[in-house]
């Protein structure tokens, strides 16, 4: 779209009232706002289709405002998402129809707004007195900022959303646990069982079959492997070490046990005692180095590789580095990512992190950073 342009009320010629009128119904690419000095039109050049009529019908809520944070415009539907009428919401303030603790953050993004595009989150009183989670996109339509356009997102559907992906996460993260609880214990009570009962048939046929005694040490051998495997898979699915010795423990465990599976070398560097930390954030740090050395071992074809895992106050930073053969790349030449990549984004996003990775042909590395509370203070005067 191009620049806009505004134009006082009365630069206009004597064909003014013609001129507003082509305005208001769509033949012109701009707005007239009435306000208390008459009438301001706003324009805007070069653009594809009449900017007025594609506000007008956009499902996102949008409005203008004044240098005192008035609504001079509104979309019918911002009216909607407000529960109220138009004319109700033209002069009012934005402050007014924010949550009273949003307030500050809104006139930051409102100031940030003169300088540059701004964003940001903030609660919506509704007309109902109901509370709208909402995102602001706040624009500076004329040169001197005395003029601000605003864009609001309805969130309910996101957060929901998120909301729902991490309740399935969590549920997702018990059932592992509880499967893992059944494999150790009880199939694996069986098995030791069996290996008993081999071993006493064993002892019995010993004297008078060597053959059956041989198939016997056969079946023996293939129950202990059965049984490391079942006890491998137990762990992976919930490592016991992270509810008993905490986080590094269980890294340390799984780290030494890719390295001998997959015959890739692990450079670890990871600080002793990584301080208080929650269940969520243990799980999700434990999971993310599963996918990344996984990644290393299906697709890098490094036969080394570095971890590092650091907390800085409140926040825990995890990299990991290959020196493989880099992601591959898209048809339009953006490095690709799979569904494990994304989990892991999504699993970092539910807790307030994020996800950085960089790719090229000589390797890959991926940081997750999550956001820690620390401990509270204990013996406080």
């Amino acid at each position: 779209m191009g620049n806009n342009v505004i134009i006082p009320a009365d630069t206009l010629t004597e064909d003014g009232a013609q001129i507003i009128d082509a305005i208001r119904s769509g033949c012109v690419d701009a707005f007239v706002i009435e306000d208390r000095e008459g009438h301001a039109v706003y324009t805007l050049q070069n653009a594809d289709l009449p900017y007025s009529t594609l506000v007008q019908r956009m499902q996102q809520g949008a409005a203008m405002l004044d240098s005192n944070g008035e609504v001079i415009y509104c979309n019918p539907s911002l009216a909607a998402l407000f529960g109220t009428s138009i004319e109700s919401l033209i002069g009012a303030r934005l402050k007014d129809l924010v949550h009273p603790d949003d307030v500050p953050l809104l006139q930051q993004h409102l100031e940030g707004a003169r300088a540059s595009n701004s964003e940001g989150e903030v609660r919506l009183r509704k007309t109902d007195e109901s509370i709208l989670a909402a995102r602001l996109s706040f624009t500076a339509l004329s040169r001197d900022g005395s003029v601000t356009g605003v864009l609001v997102t309805d969130l309910t559907t996101e957060k929901a959303n998120a909301e729902l992906a991490s309740r399935i996460q969590r549920l997702q993260d018990e059932e592992r646990r509880g499967i893992a609880r059944e494999l150790h214990d009880s199939v694996g009570q069986l098995l030791a069982a069996i290996t008993m009962s081999l071993a006493s048939a064993r002892t019995e046929v010993s004297k008078s079959s060597s053959s059956v005694a041989a198939m016997l040490d056969d079946s023996s051998v293939m129950v202990a492997q059965v049984s490391r495997e079942i006890r491998t898979i137990s762990h992976l699915l919930h490592p016991p070490l992270l509810d008993v010795a905490g986080l590094c423990s269980a890294i340390r465990w799984y780290v030494d046990g890719f390295s001998e599976r997959s015959h890739i070398g692990v450079e670890l560097d990871m600080a002793s005692d990584l301080g208080h930390l929650s269940s969520e954030a243990e799980i999700a740090v434990f999971r993310v180095v599963q996918e990344c050395l996984t990644n290393v071992y299906r697709h890098s074809g490094s036969d080394t590789c570095s971890l590092k895992l650091k907390r800085q106050q409140d926040v825990l930073r995890l990299e990991v580095r290959d020196c493989g053969r880099g992601m591959p790349k898209s048809i339009n030449g953006t490095r690709s990512s799979g569904l494990g990549l994304r989990g892991m984004e999504e699993r970092l996003r539910q807790l307030g992190g994020n996800l950085e990775i960089q790719s090229t042909e000589s390797g890959t590395t991926i940081v997750a950073y999550l956001p820690v509370a620390e401990p509270s203070a204990q013996g406080a005067a």
